[in-house]
Parts: structure tokens; sequence; C-alpha cells
């Protein structure tokens, strides 16, 4: 366990803070104290060091060795050492010249930066890593042991920089809930993210976060409502926050103080931040010129991560129906051929073509058509599994990718749409669908499976239409 200084700061929740900076930066990340103790365990999986050490702390005697002969090396300046099993590692001194905190070590996770990057790109990387821990941990301990807030804006500075660095949604979301509440020694830490006329509850930080990760709030609730009208923070007993969702199924002091901070930026309302404190902590101070700096970079990082992930999502689905477009479906069919491969799983293919729809859409425009074809996307997603694919392959025609399914499994599949779209209701007339199922051979290519499949689609659709075919079982080797 770790001895000296880094003894007095509260190491609730620090390894969870360690681990979001290193999704982050895409780095391993562990600290020793000053007299080389392990501080905090591997942030990331890194087989080779997990194997010789096995876990995610360090313990072979090699590994030891070689950190203690390394450390005054590094505790003066920063520096690049390769470990006696090939990992490049940047080692560092924690603290300031006059009081040393430990050692901070840094392994990037990119091959590149493993082997062969220009060594100032390295540092570069790994300098940014530092400032953040290393402006957390003094911003922390001054806290702690002399009861003073003269570094937290230090430490704001540089959680914002990383924040920002990211435009990823789940990386972001998670940075900012551990980076609060090892910054404010808070309780519990929520984030909501604005969707449409609800706030979703998307992460949290605390022994009881399962109970609302997931939770929706609905924008016309009077204390939501409230909170987004002023546009300014406030701070609630127990009895008004239990009013929400998930909050209510918390077990949590009686005095305990709920801050609830609406984020803003340049797309509007972002979502927001539930902050909560036991009687015994001290309140944010919500006005407080750090806390509103980090608020605003909170919500531009979110903005930006949401603005970023909804034109990938986009880039990926069919605009009209949501499934998967033609490109990313074939993509998927590649992957998952490749893992039935290597598995020796099934995998089977269904494909559907809607009845007669050129003339529905002749008869009654392409609105209604445009119309069907959604609510056909939406009735196969109810038909299917989680761990399926559907995708729109141009026009009226559909795929899905059941993975780890067989012919006969699939068949099933395929009849389970037929049957919920006919007995379903659509515009003016009833709609009917013809489905052809093929599974994947060893030797299957995506096209040679696609072809097999759209062949008893076909044949479905000379036997009379509304009904599914799958292929004759032929031998394979």
């Amino acid at each position: 366990m770790a001895s000296g200084i880094l003894l007095n700061i509260p190491l609730k929740y620090w390894q969870d803070f360690q681990d979001a900076i290193a999704k982050v930066s895409n780095a391993n990340i562990y600290i020793f104290d000053t007299n080389g103790n392990i501080f905090s365990n591997f942030s990331q999986d890194i087989e080779v060091c997990q194997k010789i050490n096995k876990g995610k702390t360090v313990r072979d005697e090699s590994c030891t060795g070689f950190y203690q002969s390394v450390f005054e090396a590094a505790k003066n300046k920063g520096k690049i050492f390769t470990c006696p099993h090939g990992c490049r590692l940047y080692i560092c001194s924690l603290g300031s010249y006059t009081q040393k905190l430990g050692y901070l070590t840094i392994n990037f996770l990119d091959s590149g930066d493993q082997i062969g990057n220009a060594e100032s790109h390295v540092v570069q990387r790994a300098s940014r890593i530092y400032h953040t821990v290393n402006e957390v941990l003094k911003s922390i301990i001054e806290k702690t042991v002399l009861g003073l807030q003269r570094l937290e804006l230090n430490s704001i500075y540089e959680i914002s920089n990383l924040l920002t660095s990211t435009m990823e949604l789940n990386k972001v979301v998670e940075l900012i809930t551990n980076s609060l509440i090892i910054l404010y020694n808070a309780d519990m830490v929520i984030l909501g993210l604005s969707e449409g006329d609800k706030v979703r509850l998307e992460q949290a930080t605390g022994e009881q976060r399962n109970l609302v990760i997931g939770n929706e709030w609905s924008i016309d609730s009077p204390l939501v409502g409230e909170v987004f009208a002023k546009g300014e923070p406030l701070i609630l007993g127990i009895e008004r926050a239990k009013s929400l969702q998930g909050i209510n199924n918390l077990k949590v002091d009686p005095s305990s103080k709920f801050v609830v901070y609406p984020l803003y930026s340049f797309l509007g309302a972002v979502g927001l931040l539930v902050i909560i404190f036991s009687p015994n902590s001290t309140t944010i101070d919500v006005n407080s010129r750090s806390f509103q700096i980090y608020a605003n970079f909170a919500a531009i990082a979110l903005a930006n991560a949401r603005l970023v992930n909804q034109l990938e999502r986009e880039a990926q689905t069919d605009f009209l129906t949501g499934a998967y477009n033609k490109r990313v479906l074939l993509g998927i069919l590649s992957q998952e051929l490749e893992k039935a491969r290597k598995y020796i799983t099934p995998l089977s293919v269904v494909f559907l073509d809607v009845d007669d729809f050129k003339s529905y859409n002749d008869t009654y425009g392409h609105l209604f058509g445009d119309i069907v074809l959604k609510k056909i996307a939406e009735i196969i997603k109810r038909s299917i599994r989680h761990a399926d694919f559907i995708g729109r392959y141009g026009g009226e025609e559909f795929m899905v990718i059941l993975p780890g399914t067989g012919k006969e499994d699939a068949t099933m599949v395929a009849e389970k749409i037929r049957k919920a779209i006919e007995f379903d209701t659509f515009p003016y007339r009833n709609i009917t669908v013809s489905l052809g199922v093929a599974s994947a051979y060893i030797d299957d290519s995506t096209n040679s499976l696609i072809e097999r499949a759209d062949r008893c689609l076909y044949q479905a659709k000379r036997m009379g239409k509304n009904r599914v075919c799958a292929e004759l079982t032929e031998e394979k080797t």
C-alpha cells in the first residue's frame, strides 16, 4: 500500500479517475509512491504486464527491480525507458521540486508509440497526462491536508484540456463524473444528457451508480423544468431531490445535499449534472469561478462529442429507416463470416423484399411508401435479438444478419418477421413480404452468401409471395 503523503488523499475513487484519463489518452497508467510502493493498479489491460505480474499490479521481481533502478533517473525530469519485457514507458516524478509525491508510469497502447514514434511526440502526449494527474493530486492534498483551494483551478484547467481532446462520448462522460467526484470529494456524481423532451442519465460515479444509470427525466417535470428555465444551479434537500426517478432509490443520509447544475453549449441545453454531498462534506460553491469554468468546458466537450457521434451514426445508417446502410451492412457481414470461420459457429442471412411495393407506391404515393418501409424496419427490429443486425440493402429490400444461428432457427426468425408484418396495420391495405434464408459455409464470401439468400428470396416470389424460402441443404467441405 502507498506510504508517505499520498496516504493522506481520499483514495476511494482514484482508480476510476485514473482509468478515465487512461481511456481518453489511450494509455496504461499506474503510480508508485516515493518509496516505490504501489499506489494504483494498471488502468488498461496490457497482456504482457498482466501475464508476468499475474494481475493488474506490479508484483514480478524483475519489474519491481527495474522500476527501483529508474526512479532516481526520472526524479527531476520525465524520461522514456524500455522495461525488461519490451514495454516502452514514460516515467516521471509527481509533486514539485520541494515535495515529491511519487512516480507516474505511462505506457501508450498505440503500436506506433510503442515501437517507433519520435521521442518528442511520446513526451508531448505523456506531458498532458502528467500535468493532469499531478495538478489533481496536488489540489486534493492541498484541500485535504491544508484546507485550501488555491490549486483547484489548475487541476480543472488540465482536466478541461483532456476533455476537449477526445470526441468519443463514452470517454467524455466517464472523465466528467470521475473527475468531479475526486475534485470535490462528493458521494456521487450523475450526468444526464438531453434527448428530445427527456434527460437520460448516461453516467454516474459512486457506490449506488447502477440504481440511477438509464433512468429518464422529463424536461417538463417541475424540478428539471425549473433548472433549465432558470439556467442556474439548484441546491436541494433530500425530499425534493427524491422526486426524480432513480434518485428516489438511493440510500443516502437524510441531511445530504444535492446540487443540480444545467449544462449549456452552442447547441443549447446539453444535459444536467447532479452532485451529491454527505452532511460532513463541504458542499461545492456552484457560483465559484473554477466550477463554472469546469461546467462550461464539460458542456462544450459533451456537445462536440455528441455532434461527432451523431454524424458517425448518420454515416452508418439509412436516413429513412434507421437501419444500417448497405456499406456498413456488408462490412458487418464480412466480420461475422470471419468470426464464424474462426470459432466454427453458424451464421445465417435473411433477405426480405416487400411484395408489390412498386404498385403500392404508384397507387398511394411515395410518402406512404416511406411510412411502410419505416414501419417494416421497426417490426424487424422488434423480431430479432440485440446480437442480430438489420440493414436496408436497397429500395424495398432488407437484410438481417443472424450470428450463431443455423438455417432451421433462421427460418423460424424469418417466419416470425413475415407473420408480424402480415398481421400489422399499414395505410390503405395490408402489406406482405417474401423472404429468403441462407446459412454460411466455411468457404463462403459475402457475395456468395448474399447471392444464395437472394436466390431463395426470388424463389419465394415465384412460389406466390408472402412466404419464406430456405435454401436446400448441400454437402460442403
